[in-house]
């Protein structure tokens, strides 16, 4: 009972007092003395957000708000959880669908109630003891040093066989990560050549796909389905390949297979209803946002587009009762979230605009700008884009065309989104204003590029950086200008050394690029560069200007 002694934090989430009461008499039999407990799901997260707990113990059903599921998700996705956490799934539930959403989030182990003391015991010594030397990869992860973490993977593998497996495949997910695909390949392949490990084939199909080998892709895809159909995230990549190569409906079929084996997929069910409204089958498109909607309601994944597309099926289809009530919750659940709110006061806008409600409607619209303006770096192309078609068909084309202009700004070079926009301006009959609007945004990025250039070509890099840093601000979604920035900052730390406030920004852009296409691989590039610049040269230089 060793590893159970040794100054672990616990944390028991269960909405009965006798269950937690229960737990935590086991715990301290083994001889553990931190445990804390709480009821709900809310309480649990932000106990996760502000503190490190080694071991969690969570019913699946919580009463009402977030469920065991919703906790795991949103811990795992807000980082709040490490790898060399444990978190046991408990439950009594039983039915499948139920359990495949649970499980999919892969807590480290599930566990059907009533549980003995023994039971408890066995499973949380056998977790402990895998997860022991993960707590060094953790810290190198907190800091952001994937290098580190990969070279930590692959020093710890010792003799169990188990181990070594684990830290292989979490090694060859980081160098996806930071697009060091060649070296995932490598890691995949010798795994497949001890044993023939169905995520190692993932792996390995994955990245056939990123490397636009489609077919064998395909291919594999099909086959691990066919041998798991539970191995839902594959369905989730062959989505992607058939939407690539245009074939929506098998698409669509597929997520729905998908969605009836795990209904709580939030982000999953979001993406059936919009290949159904692409399909023109309204009904399942409807189905899925309803239920985006409802298991949305208290996941970290839910978004304010299953509201508004939602939305849009009542007003097609002349419920706009249902469509004001939907769009108005929709505006109180994303409050805070100003790339969200901006969709909901558009859907209000332009509901009040079909009924012919007039007042207020100017409100409405200043709060859009408004939140445009002072979000810039958080509202998408395809926030503006939508935005900008709400505003054309509220009349109000001259606010439609300063959206556009701050989604040209930051695409200035991207022919798919200047496209895009010529569409939408022709769609709307401001065909005569196109080329002007394009030339705008086109010529100010143009000329700020070509004398960054100069300054790049010429050495004198902090003053090209400083421009282009400058620009940034202003749009601070651009692509180029943020790869160029990026290049530059690293050029300047290899010929001086390092500069803090150039290793953070770099980082910043880069990760943010990669969070908007994990593909960029020009960012991958650029953070492999600087991931060569270490975390620990940076402390110094920290440390330096004290």
């Amino acid at each position: 009972m060793e590893e159970l002694r040794q100054n672990l934090n616990y944390l028991i989430i269960d909405d009965f007092d006798q269950m937690r009461v229960s737990f935590k008499g086991m715990l301290t039999s083994y001889g553990a003395t931190d445990v804390t407990t709480c009821a709900s799901g809310e309480k649990a997260l932000k106990l996760l957000a502000n503190n490190s707990y080694d071991v969690v113990i969570c019913d699946y059903n919580l009463g009402d708000g977030k469920d065991g599921q919703q906790v795991l998700e949103e811990a795992r996705y807000l980082g709040y959880l490490g790898h060399a956490a444990t978190f046991f799934m408990i439950t009594a539930e039983s039915n499948m669908p139920m359990v495949m959403s649970a499980l999919e989030h892969q807590p480290d182990d599930y566990m059907v109630k009533p549980i003995n003391r023994e039971v408890l015991h066995h499973r949380l010594t056998v977790a402990l003891n895998r997860k022991r030397q993960l707590k060094a990869i953790d810290d190198a992860l907190i800091r952001d040093d994937k290098l580190s973490a990969i070279d930590l993977c692959r020093d710890r593998c010792g003799k169990d066989l188990k181990q070594r497996l684990y830290l292989a495949k979490l090694q060859a997910e980081l160098c996806l990560d930071i697009k060091r695909v060649d070296e995932a390949e490598k890691i995949y392949q010798e795994i497949l050549a001890i044993r023939n490990f169905p995520w190692a084939r993932f792996g390995l199909s994955k990245i056939d796909f990123l490397k636009d080998n489609h077919d064998r892709a395909e291919v594999e895809f099909r086959t691990l389905i066919e041998q798991n159909h539970l191995y839902l995230e594959v369905y989730d990549w062959l989505v992607r390949l058939l939407e690539k190569r245009g074939d929506t409906e098998e698409a669509q079929h597929l997520l729905q297979e998908a969605v009836d084996l795990s209904p709580k997929a939030v982000v999953r069910q979001r993406k059936l209803g919009q290949l159904a409204e692409r399909n023109g089958d309204a009904v399942r498109a409807e189905r899925a946002y309803q239920a985006a909607i409802r298991w949305g309601r208290n996941s970290c994944f839910a978004s304010a587009q299953e509201y508004r597309y939602l939305a849009n099926i009542y007003q097609n289809t002349g419920r706009r009762p249902k469509m004001v009530k939907l769009l108005s919750e929709g505006r109180k659940r994303f409050s805070h979230q100003p790339a969200d709110r901006i969709q909901m006061l558009c859907g209000q806008a332009l509901a009040q605009h079909h009924q012919g409600v007039m007042t207020g409607l100017e409100i409405y619209l200043d709060e859009i700008v408004r939140l445009v303006d002072e979000h810039k770096r958080d509202v998408t192309a395809h926030h503006l884009l939508d935005a900008a078609d709400d505003l054309f068909q509220l009349s109000k084309s001259d606010e439609a065309q300063e959206l556009l202009k701050v989604l040209l700004g930051n695409h200035h070079d991207d022919e798919r989104w200047i496209d895009r926009v010529r569409q939408l301006m022709l769609q709307h009959g401001r065909d005569h204003h196109i080329e002007e609007l394009v030339s705008i945004a086109r010529t100010e990025l143009q000329q700020i590029h070509v004398k960054c250039t100069e300054l790049l070509r010429s050495d004198r890099l902090k003053q090209a950086i400083t421009l282009l840093n400058d620009t940034i601000e202003r749009y601070p979604r651009n692509r180029t200008l943020m790869l160029m920035a990026a290049g530059a900052m690293i050029n300047y730390m290899r010929d001086n050394g390092i500069d803090p406030g150039y290793h953070f920004r770099c980082r910043f852009s880069l990760n943010r690029l990669l969070e908007r296409d994990h593909q960029d691989s020009d960012a991958g590039r650029f953070l492999d560069m600087l991931n060569k610049i270490t975390p620990v040269s940076v402390e110094e230089g920290f440390s330096g200007q004290n």
